[in-house]
């Protein structure tokens, strides 16, 4: 990651790109010639090791790790797996990405489920570890408090979003899926106003759509509420509160175990909350 970032700030190959162009009038030739087989080969230099890229460029290692550090990186691999990341999350595919993983991994039976299970309870208990009591109870009386409650979360977020909604159904609360069939995001979003919530949740490379919208929210002066994976992310930057998730990742697949657990937990603490004031 370049030093003058934030560790969490992850860039995309479209800032890699701008980065590389910005420093490339004033690369040495051995180096710009490493600058124009990046931008050529950006999956060679994700996927293939730092000896392999070297021999195909007839160059020594040395000069990948030069040419890193031009750029403000530590060394090359932390480059190339900036590279590897952002392209995983760019293909949506899954055969595509078991392919781009590498088919030496292991993609079949138990081995498989016993992979995916051990890394998704160790997020479950990051999650335990990490999620603050108070901002529970604070999410629970917004959610409480508010006139309506809209879900917002494109992409894989849209699960998390659909099953809050199903859950919040449940209970005695006007719940909202803004969906944008049709493109007609800003339309539903019209419905939302002072008073309402508005639950967003996106994870890296974050849904233009929602961090957008969710901004355009607060502005408003509606509260939003965000699931996001870091500090830093556009979402949790407009939020009045902000539950920061780290999910369970296999190679290139992510999870979205310990977001259901807290949508789950969510949904129940606001009926235990209903519940317990109608007793009253």
């Amino acid at each position: 990651m370049p030093k003058s970032d934030p560790a969490t700030n992850k860039k995309n190959w479209s800032d890699i790109q701008d980065l590389i162009k910005s420093h490339y009038p004033s690369m040495s030739k051995r180096l710009q010639q490493v600058a124009v087989f990046v931008l050529e080969n950006p999956r060679t230099v994700a996927f293939e090791t730092i000896a392999t890229i070297s021999e195909q460029m007839s160059i020594p290692p040395s000069t990948l790790i030069r040419f890193a550090s031009a750029l403000g990186f530590d060394g090359f691999n932390e480059f190339k797996n900036l590279v590897k990341d952002d392209l995983l999350d760019q293909t949506s595919n899954y055969s595509n990405r078991v392919k781009l993983v590498g088919e030496d991994q292991n993609w079949q039976g138990a081995e498989l489920l016993s992979r995916f299970a051990e890394a998704n309870s160790n997020a479950l208990n990051m999650l335990v570890e990490t999620t603050l009591q108070d901002d529970l109870s604070a999410a629970v009386e917004m959610m409480h408090d508010s006139n309506s409650i809209f879900l917002l979360g494109n992409g894989r977020a849209h699960a998390v979003a659909t099953y809050l909604h199903y859950a919040l159904n449940h209970i005695d609360k006007k719940v909202f899926l803004i969906q944008g069939t049709g493109g007609k995001f800003y339309e539903e979003m019209s419905n939302v106003h002072r008073g309402d919530l508005l639950i967003a949740i996106s994870y890296s490379p974050y849904s233009s759509n929602t961090c957008e919208l969710a901004a355009r929210a607060a502005n408003q002066g509606v509260k939003v509420l965000s699931i996001t994976d870091s500090p830093v992310s556009p979402l949790a930057n407009t939020s009045a509160l902000s539950f920061v998730v780290q999910e369970a990742k296999v190679d290139a697949f992510r999870s979205l175990s310990s977001s259901m657990l807290l949508a789950q937990v969510l949904a129940i603490a606001l009926a235990a909350r209903d519940s317990g004031e109608s007793k009253n």
